[in-house]
């Protein structure tokens, strides 16, 4: 373990800390003035005055080690105090070193600002004060005369790279710190042997390319992977480079000099120099660099630039580079290969967000209302269904609902000349809200449709209609029509009236489907006897469902087999199981078959559920067989589970295990049951976890007898809350009995109630016991003669032991006959008891 850093040791003393602080930032920023902070600082312990009225915050804090929660509110509510004054740049000064997750919170917490939020950490104190001993020295701290100037290499607090994240390289991040996934690019094997020659000889490079062409990904992904035992030395502020160089030259271990965007760090010509880039080589360093093309073209005659080697970067992905993106696992990176060509891979990703962000705080008085209106109707309408260019006219009549729910004319909208203009004004490479796309036309950027689809936002409902009007062609028409279907049923039913009453008879026929489905059953029928056309397979389907649904079973065998002998191979399928469900075994096993030969997706599945019911068990299997073969993994989860069920584990394993890779949870749930049923606890506890983790509510509750059955009611406990929480409603009898056993039984009794409620055999009796060990008699003895007389032979044998007075003899006679009746010897013994005592005055029953 290292030793403590001098500013630690110095931060045990608030006063001193601050102070020693203070006066290192006044020697590295002239011109900064000291607040005195007794008072409350409001988040400023010291401001630099900034050409133009700007300022510039520092807040000093005193922590050391790691940034616990109570220390991340304390940064939190200092920021926010600093931002009241409406600072240009706020920066923590504090003795720690970062890790990578306490990096993504601060980057996380200042993106939440306008302004820029840094901080200085035991990194910069130690460089800044290696040139500045003088400021040590009034401290009590005294370094030999010939130290070097920089941090000694065991005190080098810098990460190395393979311990850094995204946010660390300066990348954005999502609330879970991760980056979309990243795609090869075809500059990849360039870029990683500069990086690789760089690492082992000194020197840089220089990825130079537009805005969001993904510099500064490349080049991490290649740091990455070329260089992950360096160390990595990000600056925080251009005037930090200086002593960092510094350090890195002093540090005796490979360093790496991370500058993504570079142009700050050229700002003065002093922050990065030619001969601090020579100084870096002769210390083996790597000086990785990016820089905005524009930027380039601006400062390409900086020495420092003719001094990197540089390498371009395009924006436009390659057809290679799109393929590769296509084939992502990662749905964004996907989605966005599929975008316009003219917006690269990366831009599309890397502007989805931000200009999402702007759109959300336009819709505002003094923002872009309008505009921002303008988008939203642009966005609705490509997820409506239009694919095409967006003319300005159709923009500007969609975009008046919009507006009008906003706030109107309240919010004083600009004129739609400077809406459009806004709206389709390039903000990150080419990318804009609205992209054009020739004459007075418009497209709406890709990844903003696809955040208003994740964020679930709805179609406005007028804009389907918009849509329907807009549509080029029939299809077109259909498409919009059938994702209103999708997203908004009843609206769907409006358009597609709409085309069924233009004498569109296929519209028809998906009119009577929404209104089924809508359970508008008579308006269905209706259309399809009198829109649909009424000799198509489809149609006859259709109705068949339908009239089959509402109980009709012989109107619907006839309209199924008329869509079969038109060669709908689904009608034989749903007509076996009509069939099935009447008890026409004969009849069904007919159709199914009929059905499967006609290449009916779920027949032979079906036909195998049939056979096993009848016990035809090889029957069963061989269609499941036929199942699987033609892509139902169900079909060889079945075929497995009548094996297990014959007892053939050895052959069922191989079957369900494939099924599992198949993506069938129930086959999952098939292993674990056979598992347990082999007495393997410990091989049925893996599948059930599976299962859970697949969200599984049925293995929450059987994972919680396994553990109860092995006397682990700590483990039972929370699965049984789960599934009870989830619906599993045999959970609240056994978590009630498990608390009863523990002697929990305020927790136990309305878990029992609720499951007596539900009419759990067993409830009541188990309710009963647990009033009597509460001292409740009379209410126990209510509950378990209600059981009893239920048929609960545990319940009339409880029952004995409450109902001891000669007045109660009858009613117990009664209750033990009916239990020694349904076979309970104990209750025949007690009943034989009863009989032997001296008769009584007789009690009308009750």
């Amino acid at each position: 373990m290292s030793a403590r850093s001098w500013w630690e040791e110095l931060a045990e003393g608030r006063r001193s800390f601050e102070r020693a602080v203070v006066l290192l930032l006044t020697t590295a920023y002239p011109g900064l003035r000291a607040i005195e902070g007794a008072g409350g600082d409001r988040g400023e312990d010291a401001v630099l005055r900034l050409p133009g009225g700007r300022r510039h915050v520092f807040q000093v804090k005193g922590f050391t080690g790691r940034l616990t929660p109570g220390r991340r509110t304390q940064i939190a509510l200092s920021l926010r105090r600093a931002a009241e004054g409406s600072p240009d740049r706020w920066t923590l000064v504090a003795p720690l070193t970062l890790t990578p997750a306490e990096w993504d919170w601060f980057d996380r917490l200042g993106g939440t600002y306008p302004f820029p939020v840094e901080c200085h950490d035991l990194t910069w104190l130690d460089t800044t004060a290696a040139h500045h001993p003088g400021v040590q020295a009034l401290f009590g701290h005294r370094r030999c005369a010939e130290a070097p100037r920089a941090v000694p290499p065991a005190l080098t607090p810098w990460p190395r790279v393979a311990d850094t994240g995204p946010a660390d390289a300066g990348l954005a991040v999502d609330d879970r710190g991760a980056v979309p996934g990243y795609v090869a690019r075809d500059a990849d094997p360039g870029v990683r042997a500069r990086v690789r020659a760089a690492g082992v000889h000194g020197g840089g490079l220089l990825l130079v390319g537009d805005s969001a062409a993904g510099k500064t990904r490349t080049l991490y992904e290649a740091l990455r992977a070329e260089l992950p035992g360096h160390r990595f030395v990000r600056p925080a502020h251009p005037h930090d480079v200086p002593a960092l160089v510094a350090g890195i030259a002093a540090a005796g271990e490979p360093c790496v000099l991370w500058l993504d965007e570079l142009g700050p760090w050229l700002e003065d010509g002093r922050c990065l120099t030619a001969p601090a880039l020579t100084e870096l080589r002769r210390a083996g360093a790597a000086v990785l660099a990016t820089l905005d093309a524009a930027a380039y073209t601006h400062r390409r005659g900086a020495e420092v630039l003719r001094r990197l080697p540089h390498l371009l970067l395009d924006r436009r992905w390659s057809p290679a580079e799109r393929s590769r993106a296509a084939a992502s696992p990662d749905r964004r990176v996907a989605r966005a290969a599929r975008a316009d060509p003219a917006l690269g891979v990366a831009e599309c990703l890397a502007a989805g967000p931000w200009l999402w962000r702007e759109l959300r705080l336009a819709d505002r008085a003094g923002g872009r209302p309008r505009g921002a209106a303008l988008t939203r109707a642009g966005i609705d309408l490509v997820r409506a269904g239009l694919d095409g260019p967006l003319p300005a006219a159709l923009l500007l009549d969609a975009h008046r609902p919009y507006l009008a729910d906003s706030g109107g004319d309240v919010l004083r909208p600009e004129p739609a000349a400077d809406a459009l203009a806004w709206a389709g004004t390039a903000r990150c490479g080419v990318s804009g809200m609205l992209l054009p796309a020739g004459g007075d036309a418009w497209r709406a950027h890709p990844e903003l449709a696809a955040a208003a689809d994740d964020e679930g936002l709805p179609v406005h409902p007028f804009t389907w209609f918009q849509a329907l009007g807009a549509a080029r062609d029939l299809d077109a028409m259909f498409t919009v029509a059938l994702n209103a279907t999708r997203h908004a049923p009843s609206i769907g039913a409006c358009l597609w009236r709409a085309l069924a009453d233009a004498g569109v008879t296929r519209a028809a026929n998906n009119l009577g489907v929404v209104l089924a489905d809508l359970g508008r059953h008579e308006e269905a029928e209706r259309v399809y006897r009198t829109q649909a056309d009424p000799e198509d397979a489809a149609v006859l389907l259709n109705l068949g469902n339908l009239l089959s649904a509402t109980g009709r079973h012989d109107e619907a065998v006839r309209a199924y087999t008329a869509s079969g002998t038109r060669g709908e191979a689904k009608a034989w399928n749903n007509l076996g199981l009509l069939h099935r469900d009447r008890g026409e075994t004969a009849a069904a096993e007919v159709c199914l078959r009929s059905a499967a030969l006609a290449g009916a997706a779920d027949a032979e599945y079906n036909l195998g559920v049939l056979l096993a019911d009848l016990g035809r068990a090889d029957e069963a299997m061989a269609a499941y067989a036929r199942a699987y073969a033609a892509g139902d993994a169900d079909g060889l989860t079945n075929w497995g589970l009548l094996l297990c069920e014959e007892g053939r584990w050895s052959e069922a394993e191989p079957l369900l295990l494939r099924a599992v890779a198949a993506g069938s949870g129930k086959a999952m749930f098939c292993l674990a049951h056979a598992a347990r049923s082999a007495g393997d606890p410990y091989r049925a506890a893996y599948w059930y976890r599976k299962c859970v983790d697949a969200g599984d509510l049925r293995a929450c509750f059987n994972l919680a007898n396994l553990h109860r059955d092995e006397g682990r009611p700590d483990l039972a406990e929370p699965l049984y809350r789960r599934a009870a929480d989830g619906g599993v409603t045999g959970a609240l009898l056994n978590l009630g009995l498990l608390l009863a056993r523990q002697e929990r039984l305020a927790e136990a009794e309305p878990l029992l109630r609720r499951s007596a409620g539900h009419g759990h055999p067993g409830a009541l009796f188990h309710l009963g016991d647990v009033l009597r060990r509460t001292g409740r008699r009379d209410e126990a003895a209510a509950h378990w003669k209600a059981a009893a007389e239920a048929g609960d032979t545990d319940a009339a044998i409880g029952l004995a032991t409450l109902l001891t007075g000669p007045a109660d003899r009858p009613c117990l006679r009664g209750v033990l006959r009916r239990a020694a009746e349904a076979g309970d010897p104990d209750a025949g013994l007690l009943l034989s008891v009863l009989a032997t005592e001296p008769a009584t005055e007789p009690v009308p029953e009750p």
